[in-house]
């Protein structure tokens, strides 16, 4: 079988170079990269080009993304370095991202926004990457390191701003449809176009369902999505957006002991055979910009979030044990920001300042449902989190190649537990943060910077952590906060070979920490996040370019009982390698390698979860308004794990996928 991997795999290695080698007119020695500077809006909330950026930022462009085989956003973003990504379904149903060495079981160090607007749930902060569609995405940009000063809570390690696509003056209906392994299929249609010079108009609807790698976990999710962009006119624009999600799931595909991965790595967990959940997930903003004139610029956004979820879960290993779980969450939010630019005593500043103002309420009701039969009520409670952070920032060009930024910005973040079936346990916490930053940036050639940054970072904990995860719930937690200094370089060689570095060490007060040994969230005192970034991008003839990237962290506690010990599933190495052969006559082919390193799965470090390498390959083919393609992920079926823990003397594990298969056609009218 593995045999039979290698020949096709260097069949079609050989092939593409042979045709690519025929179509292609010029020398290796003419070879070069034709490309505009890369823009971001994440790093500094307004719009920048990246070497005038003092931070580690990637972008992903809608030709980057069709480029791979993603399934959803943690599948795209686990070639990036500095990203530590899983998903145990292999279909992209379930994901987890954590970036800069922080808990390797969530995703909830890191803000992920949507064109600007919070992604991460009020009640836990964690993300659903499965209600996050990557149909009409334009780019995805990546800011690691902390980002408080601009954001604040929550913006630890960095922030994921997705931003999609813009109606179009052309109009354009695209018809898409994949099938894969696990009876994996996907279908979607979309138009973009104008309705006259003023209004412009994207629609889509896409659906998806599969049987899932685990046994049990079977999944289908519907899209719908609209937009309206009002030009009103020269200078003012507004759009209105619109998502709505539903989607129905079987058993969450759970952790299995070694002898149940042994006996069958595709198997739920005992007892979570008939579980099963439904919910609903609608977003609505309105979004209006204004260009005042050539020095002043303001933006607002006004959304509304709403989440629901009714499912089935069995806490044990009989149905006796089954749980009827409701949540309910709706989340208003307004961001209001504008920017100056200014000349004074002889020196440009360029001031952004805003205000972020949100607020979540949760609902949550928990009832015994043996065999899904509802029963006694077990918790009934209410949660508002509110927020309010204002921002300052000043950029300030010292001379033309070298700018000085710094800003801060104060959170007030309050919390209010109304438990009702419990009144004694309702509580409220108020937590307040001032978190400054400032910012060196040398841009001493074209496309090419050094950059020096501190900053300080804040996260208050989550309601579940503190109220609502049973006895493990933790009232008396403290948020966490960090101090953090960064040095960076972004170099290009030429235009056929650029290069980025950076170092990082952050200091963590308060790090929140879920303690096997005693069943509890808990404050780990002071840990360290320290490591190492670096990337190449490369193009050695116009029609063969390819990347290389590594990754170090290393994360330990500093005090306490685990002083000196790693902290659990974080992978000190990482590595990610690629190459992307495209011929002149729309074929086609990229190439993925990552190596994640060993981790440690507990906090003493007696138990590693092992090292793994996977391969992806695509070959596409485009022609006039088709395109097709047939993908593989992990080529060569190496069976590995991507997440573990301790509970007791046991130790568990999520089993990865073996080899998939996805292959599909985009039609374009």
């Amino acid at each position: 079988m593995m045999e039979k991997r290698v020949l096709l795999f260097t069949g079609i290695m050989t092939l593409t170079i042979a045709l690519s080698a025929y179509a292609e007119e010029d020398k290796y020695i003419n070879a070069k990269i034709i490309e505009l500077e890369s823009i971001t809006v994440t790093a500094s909330r307004t719009t920048r080009k990246v070497s005038e950026t003092p931070a580690s930022v990637n972008i992903l462009s809608a030709q980057e993304i069709a480029q791979t085989n993603a399934k959803s956003i943690p599948d795209l973003l686990k070639n990036v370095e500095g990203i530590y990504t899983y998903d145990s379904s292999g279909v992209g149903s379930t994901g987890v991202v954590n970036m800069r060495g922080f808990y390797g079981g969530m995703s909830s160090h890191q803000l992920v926004l949507v064109d600007g607007i919070p992604q991460n749930k009020g009640a836990d902060k964690l993300v659903d990457w499965d209600l996050i569609s990557l149909d009409n995405i334009e780019s995805v940009e990546v800011v690691r390191g902390p980002a408080s000063a601009l954001y604040g809570d929550n913006a630890m390690s960095g922030v994921i701003n997705i931003i999609t696509k813009k109606p179009k003056d052309k109009p354009e209906i695209r018809v898409s449809t994949s099938f894969g392994s696990f009876n994996t299929q996907e279908y979607g249609v979309s138009i973009l176009g104008a309705y006259n010079k003023q209004l412009r108009v994207l629609s889509g609807v896409s659906y998806k369902t599969t049987e899932g790698f685990r046994q049990h976990c079977d999944y289908d999710r519907t899209h719908a999505e609209g937009k309206l962009d009002y030009t009103i006119n020269d200078a003012q624009n507004l759009r209105l957006s619109l998502d709505y999600y539903e989607k129905e799931r079987g058993a969450i595909p759970w952790a299995l002991t070694e002898a149940q991965i042994a006996q069958d790595r595709r198997q739920a967990r005992p007892g979570s055979e008939n579980d099963k959940s439904g919910g609903t997930k609608s977003d609505v903003s309105i979004t209006h910009a204004w260009d005042i004139n050539d020095e002043a610029k303001t933006e607002a956004i006004v959304y509304y979030k709403n989440n629901d979820v009714d499912s089935f879960y069995t806490s044990g290993s009989a149905e006796s044990t089954k749980k009827e779980q409701i949540e309910d969450e709706d989340a208003y939010g307004v961001l209001l920001k504008g920017s100056l630019n200014q000349e004074i005593m002889g020196l440009e500043h360029e001031f952004t300042a805003g205000i972020d103002l949100g607020k979540d309420y949760f609902n949550y009701e928990e009832y015994k449902a043996p065999y899904q039969q509802r029963g006694a009520l077990q918790s009934d409670y209410a949660v508002t989190r509110g927020k309010i952070g204002p921002y300052l920032q000043d950029e300030i060009r010292l001379i033309d190649a070298l700018r000085f930024i710094a800003g801060m910005r104060h959170d007030w973040v309050d919390f209010d537990f109304d438990d009702r079936k419990t009144t004694n346990n309702s509580k409220t916490e108020k937590m307040s943060k001032l978190t400054p930053r400032c910012s060196l940036v040398y841009m001493y050639q074209k496309d090419s910077n050094l950059y020096a940054n501190y900053a300080q970072a804040f996260r208050t904990p989550t309601i579940g952590q503190m109220f609502t995860y049973g006895s493990s719930a933790n009232p008396d937690l403290k948020p966490e906060e960090a101090t953090s200094y960064e040095i960076g370089l972004r170099h290009r060689f030429n235009e056929s070979l650029k290069s980025n570095i950076s170092f990082y060490w952050m200091e963590l007060d308060n790090e929140i920490w879920y303690d096997y040994a005693s069943v509890k969230y808990q404050n780990y005192g002071k840990t360290s996040h320290k490591g190492v970034e670096a990337s190449l991008d490369f193009r050695i003839v116009k029609w063969l370019s390819g990347f290389a990237n590594y990754t170090y962290s290393r994360a330990k506690n500093e005090t306490g009982s685990y002083s000196g010990k790693y902290l659990a599933n974080i992978p000190i190495h990482k590595a990610s390698s690629g190459l992307h052969f495209a011929t002149e006559f729309g074929l086609s082919w990229d190439l993925a390698v990552t190596y994640v390193g060993s981790s440690y799965i507990d906090s003493t470090n007696g138990n590693k979860l092992l090292s793994y390498i996977t391969a992806d390959t695509k070959v596409s083919y485009e022609y006039k308004a088709m395109k097709i393609f047939l993908a593989i992920d992990n080529f060569f079926d190496r069976k590995y794990n991507s997440h573990g823990f301790v509970s007791g003397a046991t130790k568990y594990f999520n089993p990865a996928p073996g080899e998939t298969f996805t292959g599909g056609v985009e039609i374009k009218f």
